[in-house]
């Protein structure tokens, strides 16, 4: 299910590209823009998740910690390395903004194949 999930967002990211999108060339040892759009995205479903108080835990800064860690964990790198990435590219304003956008519309398209996932099963 999850590199399905993978799949279908690398599928929609790659849809919401565009040839106007603003050119900006990070460091090597920064991650790749595409890279970074996948793990935006995932950071604003789990910051999404956590501030409509969708985690029932009595831990919630524990269990935020521990879907970082997943993360972190799933691309094969550190914290710290996602932290430098995310500093460049706040630097650089209009990547951002286009990469913000671009996350913002995978997770509508996320949801909408959610929503139509949803309404397929019922009338089964």
């Amino acid at each position: 299910m999850n590199r399905f999930i993978l799949a279908l967002l690398l599928g929609v990211l790659g849809a919401c590209s565009s040839s106007k999108q603003p050119e900006a060339n990070p460091p090597s040892h920064v991650l790749a823009r595409d890279s970074f759009l996948l793990m935006l995205t995932e950071v604003q479903l789990i910051e999404g998740v956590s501030k409509q108080r969708l985690l029932r835990n009595d831990d919630e800064e524990t269990l935020l910690k521990s879907h970082y860690a997943e993360l972190f964990q799933r691309f094969d790198i550190t914290e710290s390395t996602f932290l430098e990435s995310y500093r460049w590219w706040y630097t650089q304003p209009a990547a951002m903004d286009a990469l913000l956008q671009e996350a913002a519309e995978a997770l509508t398209a996320m949801e909408r194949i959610s929503v139509q996932s949803e309404t397929d099963e019922r009338k089964r």
